[in-house]
């Protein structure tokens, strides 16, 4: 009876999600270690798709874990899968003939953490712990072939006590989720399980926080962190978004990885001023990107704005509310020094512009110079205008006047927002450092905000300016 009940709310649910929607699942989960999924979506095609990471281990990812996959068509005939492909970025199944839509089950055996050699951490595909378990929507779902404008829809069927943890809004039933965009659905983390969801709220904006049971000690130390950096963001760009942003963290060496909404993390005990330089850190520059990145879009490609711009200014926020010591704040700045150093000496020659065209091969740039830029950017800004606004006032403008009217922004509207906010014209520094390959004299700039800092090779120290 109960099975019938659970089927029938599930049909009901699927018949209305049908009016707004294209693809549709269910996720049954009894245990942390198996996990049963059903779909009815359009295909257009003949390819069904997973996007994957493999390692020497398991060398098709988290496809290794699938099993009793079956797809029938719309009469409940079995469709049959004629060939299979690894290309190293996705695993496709090819069927027979070309279906406008399609039904499909498959188990999910959550073993992934019985590998340890993840080419980008297991915090960033799969694990269980004492509770439940993570994984990433993209390895949990099967999806139609490169079906990036559909709207997803998923129940999840799990026992009472537990609880599904994810960045989305669920609908009435806190287990329904509807008309999630293909990024949304596919690049967060998911976490299910008999665990306690956290709460940080900061007006509009749920910080939604998952914490392993070794961490539950740790819980008070890691909101502490959190808040009042998180306060100093919404005071910086003057309102908060309307959104909710999942962090789930594991004991482990520190690492971790960034998706649309939500962060997987790992981080080793103690808890201290030289460890959450890293985890801290890494923590209020992904939701920084909730302003930056998440609502500030830009309509064309200025990597080293989204992302030197966010380090720099989530450092600056931790250092003024003392989350980041004065040590650890140089020490952000010279680790921003070596990555532009080792950038010179092992990329070819190419604009910090540029380099955004290609982000995975030029990250050190991006990160490196584009951090010292955005820092040069507000020593000149202050200079000129006497301190009375900054790098963060430019940010400000362009979110009142740029994000929350739904517009998006170029590389001119930061440089015409940056010459607003210091009453002077400064697009020579973009000329010669973002668009043009101009080496920077650091300390020409920064001894006018009373700093510099003494370079050997990649060596490099950064203090207060004694004069």
């Amino acid at each position: 009876m109960k099975n019938k009940c659970i089927l029938l709310l599930y049909l009901c649910a699927m018949s209305w999600l049908k009016l707004d929607a294209q693809h549709h699942y269910k996720v049954s989960i009894s245990n942390n270690k198996k996990v049963h999924v059903k779909g009815v979506f359009e295909l257009n095609g003949n390819i069904v798709h997973m996007p994957i990471v493999s390692s020497k281990k398991v060398p098709n990812g988290p496809v290794e874990f699938i099993k009793n996959i079956r797809i029938t068509d719309d009469n409940g005939d079995s469709v049959a899968i004629t060939n299979t492909k690894n290309n190293s970025n996705y695993y496709s199944w090819i069927l027979e003939v070309e279906y406008d839509q399609i039904n499909i089950s498959y188990d999910i055996e959550i073993n992934h953490d019985q590998y340890d050699d993840w080419p980008f951490g297991l915090e960033e595909i799969a694990y269980t712990t004492q509770e439940g378990f993570m994984i990433l929507g993209r390895y949990l779902f099967i999806v139609p072939n490169f079906d990036v404008k559909g709207k997803y829809n998923v129940v999840f069927d799990v026992p009472k006590s537990w609880t599904v943890s994810t960045a989305w809004t669920p609908e009435k039933d806190k287990n329904t989720y509807a008309n999630i965009s293909a990024e949304q659905f596919r690049n967060n983390v998911i976490y299910i399980g008999k665990h306690k969801e956290e709460h940080i709220d900061i007006g509009d904006t749920i910080i939604k926080l998952v914490l392993v049971p070794a961490l539950k000690g740790e819980k008070q130390k890691i909101i502490g962190y959190l808040e009042p950096n998180l306060k100093a963001m919404s005071e910086l760009f003057g309102s908060v978004p309307n959104t909710s942003y999942l962090v789930v963290m594991r004991e482990g060496p520190i690492g971790g990885g960034a998706f649309r909404e939500s962060y997987s993390m790992s981080i080793e005990q103690p808890l201290n001023d030289a460890s959450s330089a890293l985890w801290g850190h890494g923590m209020i520059h992904e939701t920084f990107h909730l302003w930056n990145g998440h609502s500030l879009i830009p309509s064309e490609q200025v990597e080293w704005f989204k992302e030197g711009a966010t380090e720099y200014l989530s450092t600056v926020i931790q250092a003024k509310n003392g989350t980041l010591s004065r040590c650890n704040t140089e020490r952000k700045m010279e680790v921003a020094y070596r990555r532009h150093f080792l950038a010179k000496m092992m990329a070819p020659p190419i604009s910090l512009q540029e380099a955004g065209n290609n982000k995975g091969q030029h990250k050190m740039k991006i990160y490196g110079l584009g951090t010292l830029f955005s820092l040069i950017l507000d020593i000149e800004i202050r200079h000129a205008n006497n301190n009375v606004g900054g790098l963060s006032d430019v940010l400000k403008l362009m979110y009142k006047d740029i994000a929350l009217k739904n517009k998006n922004y170029t590389l001119q509207d930061i440089i015409t927002y940056a010459n607003r906010v210091a009453k002077k014209d400064l697009t020579y520094l973009f000329d010669n450092y973002v668009t043009g390959m101009k080496d920077i004299n650091l300390n020409h700039y920064l001894k006018k905000g009373g700093f510099q800092i003494s370079v050997m090779y990649e060596d490099a120290y950064f203090s207060s300016n004694p004069e």
